[in-house]
């Protein structure tokens, strides 16, 4: 839901940034729930090489931060609630009957 909910927000405000990298950082700053921070804090060090992390190829590129927040979010529910509780974008529920 969460990976849903930014990437139409981004679509909708695609003139606010200028490359994917800029797209992730802000995405990553807005999360303030426990269980989300340190996935943030570390996915951001390892896209820049900060703080002495390895620099991780891709990891600037939006696919890549979908691909790794499912892989580390997706299987649990406490997971899915965390995801949820990101709050830099109202989230909208879709409906997937109504297609």
């Amino acid at each position: 839901m969460w990976l849903l909910t930014c990437t139409e927000y981004f679509g909708r405000n695609s003139w606010q940034w200028q490359d994917e990298a800029q797209r992730i950082r802000y995405a990553l700053s807005q999360t303030e729930e426990k269980e989300v921070a340190p996935f943030a804090l570390t996915y951001q060090r390892q896209m820049t090489g900060d703080l002495g992390c390895t620099k991780q190829e891709g990891y600037e590129f939006w696919h890549m931060l979908a691909e790794q927040g499912v892989r580390r979010f997706g299987p649990t529910h406490e997971a899915a609630k965390s995801l949820t509780q990101i709050g830099f974008v109202n989230t909208t529920v879709i409906s997937l009957n109504s297609c």
